[in-house]
Parts: structure tokens; sequence; C-alpha cells
């Protein structure tokens, strides 16, 4: 028999007076890829994604990563992301999303340091990190949910936190200033009637230099950018509201409702009312 005593040590991790609340946890397996997500943000959440198997390429703040079976992806709240891992392999992932964390060093709904990767490396904790995220799993539905997910939720959180001591590395400057620039005006004012020459007007730069940076940066146009921007917070609505079609249009910049429907097909191959079906099942 081994038998093993507890240091009495604590050192917390929480602000005392916080107690974090999982809001909801995702299984997203390969086959799932008819549900992506574009660029979105969550203003009063945290989420903690573990790829366990395959993987993508994520878009996190502005930044390309790649991202691997055993690898966290962490968000902080309103923190601009995809959840596709477009050109990815046989990508899965889990995903926790959490509310009211107030980690001692970091403001609330903040799970990583900006000047950090967001992207960590699981190392040798991977098997012990799945294992929290399937019991959350299994026990995320009945009578007493609450009382075993939320302490569950909590050891997730802190042994995150010990990960991201462990093995963290720090942020690398991808993007041109130029490029950041204009990433955060399109943030800023997508929901408006937004052009190619007013972000230019904006930046103070030529529409073709404009263009030619930002694609060599990130991968696509300006204007492209502006659609998934749109798009990615259309998604949010279509799942956490029952708002119809037209007036979730209309809140990320759409007058036009057949016009945003056929934009919202062109990408997904699905109508905005299919995918919302889809999410709910």
């Amino acid at each position: 028999m081994l038998q093993y005593f507890f240091k009495h040590e604590y050192h917390p991790v929480f602000m005392k007076g916080y107690v974090p609340r999982p809001e909801y946890i995702c299984n997203v397996g390969a086959t799932s890829t008819y549900m992506p997500r574009t660029m979105h943000s969550h203003p009063d959440l945290v989420e903690i994604l573990l790829v366990y198997e395959g993987a993508g390429i994520y878009i996190i703040d502005r930044k390309r990563y790649t991202a691997k079976k055993g690898d966290l992806i962490l968000y902080n709240s309103n923190t601009v992301h995809d959840e596709y891992g477009g050109n990815g392999s046989d990508l899965c992932t889990y995903c926790l999303g959490v509310s009211n964390l107030k980690l001692l060093h970091l403001d609330k709904n903040k799970i990583i340091s900006p000047s950090l990767s967001p992207i960590v490396s699981c190392g040798d904790d991977f098997n012990e990190m799945i294992s929290l995220f399937q019991a959350i799993e299994n026990n995320s539905k009945g009578l007493h949910a609450s009382e075993i997910t939320v302490p569950l939720s909590q050891a997730l959180i802190a042994k995150t936190c010990s990960i991201i001591e462990k093995n963290a590395v720090s942020i690398e400057e991808s993007n041109s200033p130029l490029t950041m620039k204009v990433i955060k005006y399109i943030d800023e004012h997508y929901k408006e009637d937004i052009r190619l020459k007013d972000i230019a007007a904006a930046t103070k730069i030529s529409i073709y230099y404009l263009s030619h940076v930002f694609k060599a940066d990130v991968g696509f146009s300006p204007m492209q950018y502006v659609i998934l921007r749109r798009i990615g917070e259309a998604q949010s609505l279509l799942i956490n509201t029952d708002l119809n079609i037209t007036h979730v249009a209309a809140i990320v910049g759409y007058n036009n409702s057949n016009y945003f429907q056929n934009v919202f097909r062109k990408l997904f191959g699905i109508t905005p009312g299919e995918y919302r079906r889809k999410w709910k099942i």
C-alpha cells in the first residue's frame, strides 16, 4: 500500500469572493465541421480548449497559431478568435466555457497573460487534463450537476494555471503594425457600413498597399475579415438567443436579410436557420 501525505501549504489561485462558473462544455469531433465558428469574441467568458486529436490552424487576437494534440488553446474574454482550425488534420477538441473567473494575478475573466502565447503544451499533464474534461462532460447533466462540475472546473482551471507556469512561452509578434491597426479598426467598426476606402482612410494608407500587406500577414483581404467578424458574431447570436434571422442580420451590419443568408450559406453550405437547428440538437 502507498500512502501520500498532503502538504498543508496553501497557495490560492482564485481571488477571494469569486467562484468560477462553468457555462458549457463542448466535445467537438472531427465530423463536426458542419458547425464551424468563425471570428467572434466572448465579453464575459474564458474558454479553455484541449486538442485531443489531430491539429489545426487558429487565428487568435489577430495572430496565426498552430495547435496539435496535447495543446491547450486559451481564450481570454474579448479575445477575437475562430474555432474552425482550418487546414487541420482530423481535429478534435474539448472546450470549457467559464464565467466569473478572477485569478489573483489577472483581470476578471482572463486565464493567461497577454504577453504569453495562448497555445500551451500540456506535456506530461495531457492525460490528467483530458480526464478532467471527460469528468466534467460526464457529469454535466442531472440534479446535482453543478455540485460536481463546479469543483471539477476549479480543478481544471488550477491545473491549467500550473501548466501555464511550466510550459507557456512568450508571444511572438507576427503581424506588421499596419495590419494590427487595420484589424483593430475593423473590430471596432465591423457592424457599420464600412468599405475598403473607409479602412484605408482611417489608417492613412493607399487601398492597394493596405490590401497587399494585410493579405500577406493574415491570408485574406480586409473585407473578407469584415465578413468573418460579422458572421462570427451572428453565429453567437444564433446559438445563444432566439432572435429572428432578420434581427440577427441587422445587429451584425446587414440591412438585407437575404444577402446575409446568402453570405452565410456561401461560407458554411447551410442557412443561418439550419445552422441554429444543428447547433441546438
